[in-house]
Formats: structure tokens, sequence, C-alpha cells
């Protein structure tokens, strides 16, 4: 009778791990199939229009950048910027220079790229020399060049199409000594170096006011104007939205977002769960990345769902009410943002 009794009780656990994994599978393909189909449109369902939209591959292991009015997503690959269509996955136009591209950056407003070159003119000193490409006309311009010595990469920038000015950091490297130097560039006129000696983490520009907050590896938060002491614990300078409010998380448990204007704790928002994959801004919302859903924290109500999806995909960025998304086939989806 205990044998019997025995056989059941495994009998039983091998069909519910049969079921639990067959349904996992299952939601798995069921998903990937039915938001590759729904990319770009949102709302094909023909063979055709899936074959179509499934073309859309990512190059691996690198960062895609998609314009803010969902037409275009870019990347760079061997010293060329390569612009490609969001309705088909067709390249649309490759950006190359004599020197190679180091780095660019797709306007959050605009289907401008700014992008930099860089020339070793000697055994430590690169020549970069920045530019800018509209998309759709196609017209390249040309503005400041400077040199560097031991230089390394650059960074990040960060620019303001409302008063013309950039702010680039830029990595050096001499023996086993690294910096960062941030250098403003007024595109019009001049430029000049803002802050050496610190290795700069996160770098953030307000859009309708010339300043700069940044932070380094040790979470010491700057300005334009000095040390910016406000926070208790140590945090993380995750973003600013559309009213140039600033967007503080704290480092250790990320359930605390401080909202920050003119150097002043507005507002803080307690957020209900803490395992936060990552954050994202695009100048006009600032979002918290969760494994399975997003909320904008920068909207009059933090606390709402503003986009989900699976676990067996990988978020990459939102612009207007599209999120975009990557499966581990690097294969690219969308999803519409939750409406109110």
């Amino acid at each position: 009778m205990r044998k019997v009794i025995t056989w059941i009780v495994i009998f039983i656990a091998v069909g519910t791990l049969i079921t639990i994994a067959g349904l996992t599978l299952v939601e798995n393909f069921i998903y990937s199939l039915d938001q590759t189909s729904s990319i770009m449109t949102g709302t094909s369902n023909t063979q055709s229009e899936l074959k179509k939209n499934a073309s859309i591959v990512l190059p691996e292991n690198t960062e895609i950048q998609y314009s803010y009015n969902n037409k275009y997503y870019t990347y760079l690959e061997n010293g060329k910027i390569y612009i490609n269509s969001l309705e088909n996955g067709e390249n649309v136009d490759i950006i190359e220079e004599e020197s190679p591209i180091c780095y660019f950056n797709l306007l959050y407003d605009k289907n401008m790229i700014i992008y930099f070159t860089s020339t070793e003119n000697t055994n430590i000193s690169t020549r970069l020399a920045l530019n800018t490409y509209e998309i759709d006309t196609k017209r390249k311009s040309e503005y400041n060049k400077f040199n560097v010595n031991n230089f390394s990469r650059i960074k990040d920038m960060h620019m303001s199409p409302i008063i013309n000015i950039i702010y680039i950091n830029v990595e050096t490297k001499s023996a086993t000594y690294t910096n960062n130097i941030i250098y403003r560039v007024d595109l019009f006129n001049s430029m000049a170096q803002v802050r050496s000696g610190v290795i700069v983490e996160n770098l953030i520009m307000l859009q309708q006011r010339d300043r700069i907050y940044y932070q380094d590896t040790k979470s010491n938060v700057y300005y334009s104007g000095g040390y910016l002491n406000l926070f208790k614990n140590d945090v993380d300078l995750i973003g600013i939205d559309e009213d140039d409010n600033l967007y503080f998380m704290e480092k250790e448990q990320k359930q605390i977002i401080y909202k920050v204007s003119s150097n002043k704790i507005i507002d803080t928002i307690e957020l209900s769960d803490t395992d936060v994959i990552t954050t994202y801004c695009n100048n006009y919302g600032v979002y918290v990345i969760y494994p399975t859903y997003v909320v904008d924290i920068s909207a009059d109500n933090p606390y709402k769902r503003v986009g989900k999806f699976s676990k067996y995909v990988k978020f990459e960025a939102i612009k207007g009410n599209t999120m975009y998304l990557r499966t581990v086939n690097n294969n690219l989806v969308t999803t519409k943002l939750i409406e109110e």
C-alpha cells in the first residue's frame, strides 16, 4: 500500500512539474509571437505583416538610440553611425567621416545627431571635432575642434537645444591615472573646462538655463555653483523632467525619490517595490523600470503603472507613448503606454 501511495505522489509531482514547464514555455512563445507581430503598428495580425515587422533585429551589445517621433533608430559601429527606419528596419543613411566617429547623441526633441570624431595628433594629444547631422535634410554642420591630452573616450554628453549649450564628460588616462574633464561648449562661440579631477558617474544639464548637475563615484552631488548638500543618505541622480525638475533616488533601498527644483527638495515619493532594474529619462519623463512594469515618477500620479511587459524581454527606451523592448534574440518589439 505504501508503495502505491509513493508512486501516486511521484506521478502527481512529475505531472505538476511538466505542466508548469509547459505553461512557462507557452507563455514565452505566445508573448514573443504576439509582441513581434505588433512591431510599430500594434495592430498587425497577418502573416505578411508579421514577416515585415519581425525583420527588425537589433545589433547585439550595442547601444541603440530612438528618435523622438518614432521614425528612426541609430547606433555607432566601427566608427560609423547607422540610421535605420523603425517602420521596416531598412538602412536610411550612414554617417561616415575621414576620422572615426567616437561618440554620438540623437537629440530628444528633433531628428538631429550630434557626434564627435577623434584624430590622434601626437602620442598624447587627440583632436576632437564636434559635428551635427540633420536626418531629414541630410545636412551636416561642423563646429568646435579642440585637443585633449591622454584622451580615452567621451563618457557622456548633454545639450539644451533651447540655449544651444553642450556639456561633455571626457575621460582621460595616463599610465594608472584616470581623470574626467567636463567641458562646456557654446556652439556659436567658445568652449572651456568646467571641472577636472573627479570621476563623474552621472551628468544632467537643465534645459531652460545654463546649469549642470553631476555625481562622482563617492555619491557626492555637485552643480555649477558647487557641492549640493541636500540629502542625508547617498543618492543617485536619475533624471530631469520637462519643467527642469531633477530626480534623485536613494542608493541603498531604491524606494525613496526626491524631486528637486532650484536646489530645494519640493517633493518626496516613496515607492512600494525595491526590485528596481534600472531608471530611464527622456527629458520629458523620468521612469523607474521594474522586472515587469514601469512607473513614471514625474507624472501627476507617480505610482501608476504606465507600462507592462513580460520578464522575457529587456527594456530599451520610451519615446512619446511608445515603449521599446528587446527579446533574447535581439528582436525589437514595442508596446503602447497605458493611457489614463
